[in-house]
């Protein structure tokens, strides 16, 4: 985790994200050791269908696999994959930034998971031209 880094958010983006004001995320470390740990309620910053960011109130290790939980307007979607980029320590607990894994490895691409996640971006995209 970076302490107090600037980094330059918008830069390391692939496509413009969206504010996401009413998208409610759980997020579960993944791994045995883990699976009795509960999900963490997370506050997503911005999203598009390749990442987000979000606030948390605990730290994530940079590289680290997580399992995220939407729920939002019109919209549930459940075990999703990312790998956190980045982690800063904030005054009020940490920004943390994500690239969903069916993104950045064909390997793990779902075209259920990509549709939900365009889904998602489609909604709260609207926003931005209303």
């Amino acid at each position: 985790m970076h302490k107090n880094k600037l980094i330059n958010w918008v830069e390391r983006r692939i496509k413009a994200r969206h504010k996401t004001p009413d998208l409610r995320l759980g997020i579960r470390y993944i791994g045995f050791f883990r699976l009795f740990r509960p999900a963490i309620k997370a506050h997503c910053l911005d999203f598009n269908r390749y990442g987000m960011a979000i606030t948390s109130p605990y730290g994530f290790k940079e590289k680290e696999i997580v399992s995220v939980n939407f729920k939002g307007r019109y919209i549930t979607q459940s075990n999703v994959k990312a790998n956190v980029t980045a982690c800063v320590k904030q005054e009020e607990g940490y920004r943390i930034s994500m690239v969903f894994c069916y993104a950045k490895d064909a390997q793990h691409y779902s075209r259920k998971v990509d549709n939900a996640l365009s889904r998602i971006e489609s909604i709260y995209g609207q926003d931005k031209k209303n």
